[in-house]
C-alpha cells in the first residue's frame, strides 16, 4: 500500500451496487485504516459490499477497496439505555435523554 501522510488531501468515494453512498475529501488522516474507520462512522446503517476510492492529490495516486460492512448487533445507545432501565434505584436523569 502507499503511504499517507497527514497533510495529505484525499478525495473518497464510496459506492455499492453502482451508486454513490458518499463523497467527500479528507485531511489528516494517516493511514488507509482511519479512512475506513472515518468512512464507516459516515455510513454506519448501512451493511453489505462497499467500494472505496480513494485518490491522494498531493502524492498523485489512486486505490480501490472492497470492503464488507457488517450491521451492528444492537446500538451502544440502545445497549446503555436497556441497563439504565433495569436498575432497580431511579433514575437521576429524565426519560427525554433516555434514546431507543
Amino acid at each position: 500500500m502507499t503511504a499517507i501522510n497527514i497533510s495529505d488531501l484525499l478525495y473518497v468515494t464510496a459506492l455499492s451496487g453502482g451508486v454513490t453512498l458518499l463523497s467527500t475529501s479528507l485531511r489528516g488522516v494517516s493511514s488507509v485504516s482511519d479512512v475506513f474507520r472515518h468512512i464507516k462512522n459516515q455510513i454506519v446503517p448501512l451493511k453489505g459490499l462497499i467500494t472505496l476510492r480513494i485518490r491522494n492529490s498531493t502524492q498523485g495516486w489512486a486505490q480501490q477497496h472492497t470492503l464488507v460492512l457488517k450491521e451492528a448487533k444492537q446500538p451502544v445507545v440502545s445497549r446503555v439505555t436497556s441497563a439504565l432501565r433495569r436498575a432497580p434505584y431511579p433514575s437521576l436523569f429524565p426519560d427525554s435523554l433516555i434514546y431507543d
